[in-house]
């Protein structure tokens, strides 16, 4: 379901006059999941007068749209690699959308269900790869070099890795397992894009909001517990010998000319939904480019 949201959110940046980025894919993708939740795919006209619950929605496309045209011009930049991996694909198109040069490789990694659901509704509308794609079905909480191997993964060959909306749902150990795993797994030349997670506080008056809402939801305390204190990917990659620059959403909003607020009336673009500068990255960690 995560993976259909974000493909909803590309659909609504897709219709917007100031659009990012164009995903052509995405309406379907949402259309064939024949969800339950009421996703918008489409901006309003007036978005707020969105009914409320889309409201959370549709602010969550305005920083999704930042995100996905940051990495698809990464990606379309600098040197390309032969191989580009894509860890917790989900319903991510760029495989179909972007241009690749010739013999490029692009393997994605995710669950086998949400890899073959997207499958069969691109080969519905007869969609062709512009690059050799590959699917790896992987569990991502557990190591997946093997997989990858296994699937033709070159680790003497140069690699672009792009890690988009995973991390916050590892949990820490796993994080580092994922960051050490490329690491291992990159030959000189490589580069790498990853949304960081948001390092959640582990105090006294933390973990007793984290007893509240286990409590609600019946969510185990221990498994939000295992998201406090996660790894810096940067540091992780700087201290195997990586190059890395650090981006803020902040950043992103005054790059692209974009609020996080359904206000046309907000403050500058970087400030968050109440008009404070800052608040995105409250609520989002930032990215990390890297290069090896």
């Amino acid at each position: 379901m995560t993976a259909v949201a974000v493909a909803a959110g590309r659909a609504v940046e897709t219709t917007r006059p100031d659009r990012l980025m164009a995903d052509p894919f995405a309406a379907a993708l949402v259309d064939g999941a024949q969800s339950s939740l009421d996703l918008p795919v489409a901006w309003p006209a007036e978005p707020q007068d969105a009914p409320p619950l889309q409201h959370p929605l549709l602010l969550a496309s305005t920083y999704i749209g930042m995100r996905t045209r940051f990495i698809d011009d990464i990606l379309s930049s600098g040197d390309p690699t032969g191989q580009t991996v894509i860890l917790g694909a989900g319903l991510d198109t760029r495989a179909y959308r972007l241009p690749w040069q010739d013999g490029a490789r692009l393997l994605e990694l995710d669950l086998g269900g949400v890899l073959g659901f997207k499958a069969g509704v691109m080969a519905g509308l007869a969609a062709e790869p512009g690059c050799e794609l590959v699917s790896v079905p992987a569990d991502l909480s557990l190591p997946w070099g093997g997989p990858l191997r296994a699937a033709g993964f070159d680790p003497d060959q140069a690699t672009t890795w792009v890690i988009e909306g995973l991390l916050p749902y590892l949990d820490s150990d796993a994080q580092l397992q994922t960051l050490t795993e490329v690491v291992a797994l990159s030959a000189p030349g490589s580069r790498a894009v990853i949304e960081r997670a948001v390092a959640l506080p582990r105090t006294d008056d933390f973990e007793a909001q984290l007893r509240e809402f286990s409590d609600r939801t019946g969510l185990p305390m221990t498994e939000l517990l295992a998201r406090t204190d996660p790894p810096d990917p940067a540091r992780v990659l700087e201290e195997a010998g990586w190059r890395c620059t650090r981006h803020t959403v902040q950043e992103l909003c005054s790059r692209y000319g974009r609020r996080i607020s359904l206000n046309p009336d907000a403050g500058d673009p970087g400030a968050g939904p109440s008009g404070t500068a800052g608040s995105p990255d409250e609520q989002r960690g930032g990215f990390v480019q890297a290069w090896l």
